[in-house]
């Protein structure tokens, strides 16, 4: 009856879990309470830019000016603005009508597009040529300083991000590829695609998981019906997990994917737990059902006590600004006590109506041909010399402290993609041949009609643009400052070389009318009243952004005071990035301090001593030290991908110290301390081995994505997982055996 309601509910989840659906969003992948991400929000509802791509074409022989290539460029700009998916856009190309031309004509102003038509002689080609090159606005921007790239920017409304993006630019782009130009792209709709296509990577990746814990578990129990089982318990709760994400709407993003090859891998190493003791019980008993109830009645208490600390620390990401990663954090923790309770009813119930191991069955369980040996030596090691295995410890983490200072904190969007990958390639190629693709925005905004373009303002405005363009990974900026001072030294060369901005404000408005508010949107709303100055920048580093930030700041508190305008630091998606950063490893430090608290009360509690939750930390402490080490003799910094897997093997790897310490207190009934440390490390031991063994290989699983945030993820939950694991058969028995812990004293006294 039990084993059919399970697999009933299961059944229910599963077809819950029919509505998720792959979704990659912006705004669920950013701290939106940041101030830095609020401005970058505002910036991008008033004037647009956090929805641009770049779209270059590199001549592979001379330059973009002739007309095959000119052509390539006009038909691109009109299959974008053509494009129903594309509708709202706004297109910056040397064929777009917005991108003009300003020049004298016989003391006349002339403002034209810039490329009319495609030129198709030489002399047009040429005159095209120079008018593009001479016109700053537009060099760096949408045609490269020595005419061998040309780009065109779409710049999309924020609810036309569509999945599969760079398929549907696709369709545009491809026919256009051919020997003579290379089209590349980039941009933060770029980036979004790529991420839901390496996130969609699961779907292969969670098979081999399964796979690769099943072959563990063969390993441990060398029976094919006891391999079976644990993998069959975890895969229910990832369905339940799946099946409870589709039940209340959720989309599997970056984070929320990694769901199921985490709840697989923790599910399945307490399944192993528990028949590992069902295993030692009926060797004890002879007996199926009182071997069942007796595994139970021994592991509920320790299994409760792991899988509620894993829960709760998952739960604790729950207060996380980013909603992504609540999601996460809430998803891991119901499919953590989901699996809880499955492996103490649903396991059980199987194993009373499966058929008894036979004893060729229970001889294979027993066999180790290298993991016993190993135990035994360990035990050994460890009963002679305990006060040596400590001071080795202490060592290890004397050495390993001087590398976790070396850890840098830093983060990069583009940093998460392989070196060699399509994106990173067209990235650095577009950095080359631009001013960059990752933007920097400053907002200036007044309280009266035309604030903005008073010519004070546009002064500092300009002095704030030749300010950050003295920083090296700047390539430009564009403000409205720059259209005023092109038009007026078209208009009055003489006037403009004494003073660029001229001082009459009804000559300026003027100039504003010639050019056509409409074309001046991405710069300055219709009023006057809010501008931007835009910055391309070939750097998305957060180290670097802090600094940039540090920088704007002071010199727009200087010379921007007593100006009648408020002025906001810490726009464009360079923002976004370090406000993102800022919260995840601020956050996540303090989630793996708040983790920590959990255990040491949850421990404390279950042992009902302050000094046994210290025990339960001590192997966790050992192995996350150890781990910033790597990190910091490896250079990987510490970002929201390591921050996180830090956060999370904190969370499971607590399970190991309080396997160890509860059988040791079971063990006390029997024997005497350093006898009941040894046959804990030969029983439980074993468990722990296979239960990191499963945990380790099925996380390591990730680092086959070739997604560098699940690189980290698996590799930094890998090495936690094994440290943790390490500690928890060395260290910990050492600690036992020197100081003879108060929370074993009343069972000391039974015993001895």
């Amino acid at each position: 009856m039990l084993v059919a309601a399970v697999l009933a509910l299961t059944l229910a989840a599963g077809l819950s879990a029919r509505h998720l659906r792959l979704s990659v969003e912006e705004r669920d992948q950013l701290p939106q309470s940041h101030p830095y991400v609020q401005l970058y929000n505002r910036v991008n509802a008033i004037f647009g830019g956090g929805a641009a791509t770049v779209i270059g074409l590199v001549a592979r022989n001379g330059d973009v000016f002739d007309s095959p290539t000119l052509a390539k460029v006009e038909r691109i700009t009109r299959a974008v603005e053509r494009r129903p998916e594309f509708a709202g856009a706004i297109v910056w190309s040397l064929a777009a009508a917005r991108v003009k031309a300003v020049t004298e004509v016989n003391g006349a102003v002339q403002i034209e597009p810039l490329m009319p038509s495609v030129p198709d002689t030489p002399s047009e080609l040429a005159a095209l040529r120079a008018r593009a090159l001479r016109d700053d606005l537009y060099v760096g921007s949408i045609v490269a300083a020595d005419g061998s790239a040309t780009a065109i920017v779409v710049d999309l409304p924020p609810d036309r991000l569509y999945p599969q993006f760079n398929g549907l630019l696709e369709t545009i782009l491809g026919p256009e590829r051919d020997a003579d130009t290379t089209i590349v792209t980039a941009g933060g709709p770029v980036i979004l695609d790529y991420l839901e296509r390496y996130t969609s990577q699961m779907e292969i990746l969670l098979p081999i998981a399964v796979v690769i814990i099943g072959l563990v578990h063969f390993e441990a129990f060398r029976t094919l019906q006891a391999a079976v089982l644990p993998l069959v318990t975890a895969l229910v709760s990832v369905v339940s997990a799946l099946g409870i994400m589709g039940a209340l709407g959720y989309k599997l993003d970056t984070w929320s994917a990694v769901t199921p090859i985490a709840i697989l891998a923790v599910a399945a190493g307490h399944a192993v737990q528990i028949l590992k003791r069902y295993y030692e019980e009926l060797a004890r008993l002879g007996d199926q059902r009182r071997a069942v109830v007796a595994s139970v009645v021994h592991m509920a208490p320790i299994m409760t006590t792991a899988g509620l600390i894993a829960a709760a620390g998952f739960a604790s990401l729950a207060t996380f600004a980013v909603t992504s990663v609540r999601v996460f954090g809430v998803l891991m923790s119901c499919g953590i006590v989901s699996a809880l309770v499955i492996e103490m009813t649903f396991i059980p119930a199987c194993r009373v109506l499966l058929p008894a191991p036979r004893i060729r069955e229970t001889t294979r369980e027993k066999e180790s041909r290298w993991v016993t040996p190993g135990l035994h030596a360990i035990a050994t090691a460890v009963g002679r010399h305990p006060g040596r295995v400590l001071v080795f410890a202490g060592l290890v983490v004397v050495v390993a402290l001087v590398g976790a200072q070396r850890v840098h904190v830093d983060g990069s969007m583009r940093a998460l993609f392989p070196a060699q990958s399509p994106l990173r390639r067209d990235e650095a190629v577009i950095n080359a041949k631009f001013a960059g693709t990752s933007t920097f925005a400053v907002l200036v905004e007044g309280d009266e009609d035309g604030a903005v373009t008073a010519p004070e303002v546009l002064r500092a405005m300009t002095d704030l643009e030749a300010r950050l363009q003295t920083i090296p990974e700047v390539g430009k900026t564009i403000s409205i400052a720059d259209y005023v001072r092109r038009i007026h030294a078209v208009m009055d060369p003489a006037s403009a070389a004494k003073a660029p901005i001229p001082e009459n404000r009804r000559l300026i408005a003027q100039y504003l009318l010639l050019l056509g508010i409409d074309d001046l949107g991405a710069f300055l709303d219709n009023d006057a009243r809010t501008g931007v100055v835009a910055a391309y920048v070939r750097s998305d580093e957060a180290a670097f952004a802090t600094r940039l930030f540090m920088d704007v700041h002071e010199f727009v508190d200087r010379r921007f005071a007593g100006l009648p305008v408020r002025v906001g630091v810490a726009g464009g998606t360079l923002g976004a990035q370090a406000a993102l950063n800022e919260v995840i490893v601020r956050e996540k430090v303090y989630n793996m301090m708040q983790v920590a608290g959990i255990i040491f009360v949850l421990a404390s509690l279950a042992f009902r001593s302050l000094l046994g939750g210290l025990f339960v930390l001590a192997p966790l402490s050992i192995a996350a030290v150890v781990t910033l080490s790597v990190m910091g003799w490896t250079g990987t910094w510490l970002t929201m991908s390591t921050a996180a897997a830090l956060a999370m093997g904190v969370s499971i790897g607590a399970d190991f110290a309080i396997y160890f310490l509860f059988r040791v207190r079971q063990e006390l009934a029997a024997y005497d301390l350093p006898a009941s440390v040894e046959a804990d490390l030969e029983t439980s031991g074993k468990a722990i081995f296979y239960v990191s063994s499963a945990v380790t290989l099925g996380y390591l699983v990730l680092a086959c994505s070739g997604f560098l945030p699940w690189i980290h993820l698996g590799g930094i939950l890998a090495l936690l997982m094994t440290v943790s694991s390490l500690s928890s058969v060395t260290v910990l028995p050492a600690l036992v055996l020197v100081g003879r812990p108060r929370f074993l004293a009343r069972v000391l006294k039974a015993a001895d």
